[in-house]
C-alpha cells in the first residue's frame, strides 16, 4: 500500500520547485501541483511518469488529470482512484 509520504516524495523528485499538496481519501489519491517555468513537453512527460508510478504502486485503475497553463505558470490536479 502506498502512503502520503511516498506520493509526496515521488512528486517532489519530479517537480522540485513546485508547491505540492497531497490528500489521501479512502482508496483515492489527490494531488495539487503549482509551479513556474516548465517546458510544456517536459511537463507532460513528468505528469505521465508521476501518474504511472503512483498508479502502479497503489493498484489504481482510473485517473483524472487537469492541467492549466498560463504563461510560464502551471497548475495540475490529479486524482487517482
Amino acid at each position: 500500500m502506498i502512503n502520503k509520504n511516498d506520493v509526496e516524495k515521488k512528486a517532489r523528485s519530479l517537480f522540485r520547485d513546485a508547491q505540492i499538496e497531497v490528500k489521501m481519501e479512502g482508496k483515492g489519491i489527490k494531488l495539487a501541483i503549482e509551479g513556474i517555468g516548465e517546458d510544456v513537453g517536459e511537463l507532460f512527460t513528468k505528469i505521465g511518469d508521476l501518474v504511472s508510478g503512483i498508479a502502479k504502486a497503489s493498484g489504481a485503475k482510473d485517473t483524472d488529470v487537469i492541467v492549466s497553463i498560463q504563461g510560464s505558470a502551471y497548475g495540475i490536479e490529479i486524482e487517482i482512484y
